[in-house]
């Protein structure tokens, strides 16, 4: 459950949106088309799912990162 409360991004939003927007047209005036558009708008929305436009949810890098030693430059002249 926690799982579907987390991580709402734009896109995520704008896909429930859509989604609820189409389903209450499909209220209006039945059309399985669009009824079929908005139930898949709408689980790609709760269940966070789908790549649209190279928009793939990539987990954030992570910011516990600390420098050491080995992150230090060293640079070497070349003749």
């Amino acid at each position: 459950m926690e799982t579907f409360l987390k991580n709402w991004g734009t896109m995520r939003i704008i896909r429930l949106a859509v989604g609820l927007y189409a389903f209450y047209e499909v209220i209006k005036t039945p059309d399985f088309l669009l009824g079929s558009m908005a139930f898949i708008l709408i689980a790609m929305a709760i269940f966070n799912v789908g790549c649209g436009a190279q928009g793939c949810g990539i987990p954030a890098p992570r910011k516990n990162h600390t420098s050491t030693e080995d992150d230090e430059v060293t640079y070497e002249e070349v003749k």
